[in-house]
């Protein structure tokens, strides 16, 4: 016998109307092979004729309401229990539509930029990656690149079924497919990945307006999106008329000078075309897929938002709101929001400052139920792109075995908890030591490769005097403690560790788990 479930009619949350005649639709986020989030209530959207009933079911329960006066319905389905076993869901109207090989389990949204949106195709490891893909319970969704002025109530996209060689698979974030390889693996359930990724992009763009506009600290934002979106015909006859006849004239100059040339003038964005514009890729990427129902978030982004000391700064506040933000329009809680702290690379510009940007990470740790992979250990000093993504999943992926799945492990690096100076000496204590602090050396960063071998003392740590300026400083373990001098520095009032773009020496305080501490810096604590 089915159960009924109540329906709601559907909100602001779908704001324009997308009905064609009589055909009952759904957004592309519901198809066929779809991973539905278990143990919560499922809240199933999409458009008809004002008035048509429209039924939903799969399984045993149905639920059943009528299109509103602008085509839109919502009707929120009973929670599931995980099951690997296909299921149909059926949506009925005027028309029917049927979605198969439907399971239950986890979903994950995995979103960021550039280092989130790499491919499995290009990981270190890919070849063997591919060929062992065979994981049929493991389904995933990549959304469609689309920058938008105004809320999107439907993106592009497919659920495919993970499948050793898939081409589908191997243009996947391989961040994403290492991460949700783990949680399959490990919890024994079919896993659901959402890839919502786009390169270049900083946190305001994955933010929406009214998540600005909670705070006067980021109205610059708003306000900069409202005239950009004000102004747009004006803006993109600037851009025809200005903007590329200027950028070819430029060209022209450039390629007719002889060697060496100096910079290739960039190729101007277009107001349309531009992901660095705040809102236009919540807009765009994230607000099609509000309210389907999530486990929670993995998030690798923060280089574009670490070009200046000032932005990097404002990370500390910026990053926190837009989790507010999405967890406040997804309605289902504070759910887990992991991310990945910002890896080591020697930048090629001197005003960005990845130190700090990787700080105000340290700091957003603060947000409840938030989880931070450490990855200060498996950059690449010329390539801000590091092909090794394995660890950086199976990083994320030990974070969301505790903070998601209630697993008693160790899942994080060490991370400064205190310090304390006596005469010349400072004493550091630490959280997440696990089986105690250690002195390591990263995984391999490709294929083959042999581990490093753990250099013979502690790397990576400075001391500052009265004068704020930093030192290269001894250190040792002693305990759970790390002990920090510097003969040139007798009354110590800081300590700072892999406090640079690129660290060198390679920081090496691990636990014994194999896990890297994180940078910090005791002036921001």
């Amino acid at each position: 016998m089915k159960h009924i479930f109540a329906a709601i009619l559907f909100s602001p949350l779908l704001l324009l109307p997308r009905w064609a005649g009589a055909e009952v639709r759904l957004p592309a986020i519901f198809g066929d092979h779809m991973v539905l989030q278990r143990d919560m209530e499922l809240p199933v959207w999409g458009w008809a004729e004002p008035g048509e009933e429209i039924q939903v079911s799969i399984g045993d329960d149905e639920a059943s309401t009528a299109a509103n006066e602008n085509g839109q319905w919502r009707v929120t389905l009973p929670a599931l229990k995980a099951s690997s076993e296909p299921m149909e869901m059926t949506v009925t109207g005027k028309n029917r539509i049927v979605l198969r090989d439907v399971l239950v389990g986890d979903v994950w949204l995995c979103a960021g930029q550039s280092n989130m949106e790499r491919t499995v195709l290009q990981a270190h490891n890919a070849k063997e990656a591919l060929a062992g893909a065979d994981f049929p319970q493991i389904r995933f969704f990549q959304v469609k690149r689309k920058i938008s002025f105004d809320p999107q109530d439907d993106c592009e996209g497919r659920w495919v079924v993970c499948a050793p060689g898939s081409p589908e698979l191997k243009e996947f974030s391989a961040v994403a497919y290492f991460f949700g390889k783990e949680i399959h693996e490990t919890q024994g359930l079919p896993v659901g990945l959402i890839g919502a990724y786009r390169g270049g992009s900083p946190a305001e763009a994955w933010t929406s307006l009214s998540g600005l506009q909670s705070a006067s600290v980021f109205q610059h934002y708003a306000d900069d999106f409202e005239h950009t979106h004000g102004h747009l015909s004006e803006l993109l006859d600037t851009y025809q008329n200005e903007t590329l006849p200027d950028w070819t004239r430029a060209m022209k100059e450039w390629n007719a000078k002889p060697e060496p040339k100096g910079p290739k003038p960039r190729w101007p964005l277009s107001p349309v075309a531009n992901p660095r514009q705040p809102v236009v890729l919540f807009n765009g990427m994230i607000h099609p897929l509000i309210p389907f129902g999530i486990k929670g978030v993995i998030w690798y982004q923060g280089e574009n938002n670490g070009q200046s000391t000032e932005r990097a700064q404002e990370y500390a506040v910026l990053f926190p709101a837009m989790i507010a933000d999405w967890r406040s329009r997804w309605g289902q809680g504070d759910f887990p929001f992991l991310y990945v702290q910002l890896t080591s690379y020697q930048t090629k510009k001197s005003e960005n400052d990845w130190p700090t940007l990787r700080d105000s990470q340290l700091r957003s740790l603060s947000v409840p139920n938030t989880a931070m992979a450490v990855t200060i250990d498996i950059g690449e000093q010329y390539d801000a792109h590091p092909k090794n993504k394995v660890d950086v999943g199976q990083r994320l992926a030990l974070a969301a075995r505790h903070l998601a799945y209630g697993e008693d492990i160790v899942y994080s690096g060490p991370i400064f908890q205190s310090m304390q100076i006596e005469d010349s000496k400072v004493f550091l204590t630490f959280d997440d030591v696990g089986g105690g602090l250690v002195i390591g050396a990263p995984p391999p960063i490709r294929v083959g490769q042999k581990s490093l071998e753990p250099a013979d003392s502690l790397q990576g740590f400075e001391v500052a005097g009265a004068d704020g300026k930093f030192v290269s400083a001894q250190a040792s373990i002693e305990g759970d403690t790390v002990v920090v001098e510097a003969p040139s520095i007798p009354e110590p009032v800081a300590v700072r560790y892999a406090w640079a773009a690129w660290p060198d020496p390679l920081p090496n305080l691990y636990n014994a788990e194999g896990l890297p501490a994180s940078p910090f810096n005791t002036l921001t604590r």
